[in-house]
This record gives C-alpha cells, sequence and structure tokens, in this order.
C-alpha cells in the first residue's frame, strides 16, 4: 500500500486542522499518536506539534512530538474535533 508521507504541519492543514491520528514511517504498526496541537512558525510550514503518543511498549507520553517536521508522517485517521492552532509572531529586527 502507497502512503503520502509529509511534516505534521503540512498533513493538519491538508486535513482542515482536524486532528488527526499520525503514524511515523520508522515505527511498527501498534505505534501511533493523536495530533492535539500545532503551533505554526512564521513561515507556515515548519512548527512544532503537541499529543499524545501511544508506542507498543506501553509507554503514553503526552506533549511534544518529536521530528514533526520531518517528513516522515502519514495519517492513520482524520477526527472530527479541531485541532488547538497556534501562530507564532514574525521576530522584529
Amino acid at each position: 500500500m502507497d502512503y503520502e508521507y509529509d511534516n505534521i504541519l503540512r498533513l493538519a492543514k491538508k486535513h482542515d486542522l482536524k486532528k488527526i491520528m499520525v503514524m511515523r514511517n520508522s515505527w511498527s504498526n501498534c505505534n501511533w499518536c493523536i495530533v492535539n496541537k500545532v503551533v505554526f512558525k512564521p513561515d507556515g510550514k515548519y512548527g512544532f506539534a503537541y499529543g499524545h503518543i501511544h508506542y507498543n511498549n506501553g509507554d503514553t507520553p503526552n506533549g511534544s512530538i518529536p521530528c514533526a517536521g520531518t517528513y516522515a508522517w502519514r495519517v492513520i485517521k482524520v477526527l472530527e474535533d479541531d485541532l488547538e492552532v497556534e501562530y507564532l509572531p514574525e521576530k522584529k529586527r
């Protein structure tokens, strides 16, 4: 099966800023993550993602999702709830 891999922020935009269940390309099938919040940098392409990770070993950390900006994520499911979205202001020079 072919999957479209992208960074979490672009996937969130592609799915109308709804909460998404994602999986990283290096994870086994029993690992997944629910993205609850995205924070966009001023460029609108990159930033940070926060949520709940479920690893198959029983660990279930909440908070920052490591490597959210890498092009290694795919959507497993789009949920009905809206994401919490934040936009960082441009830095003044």
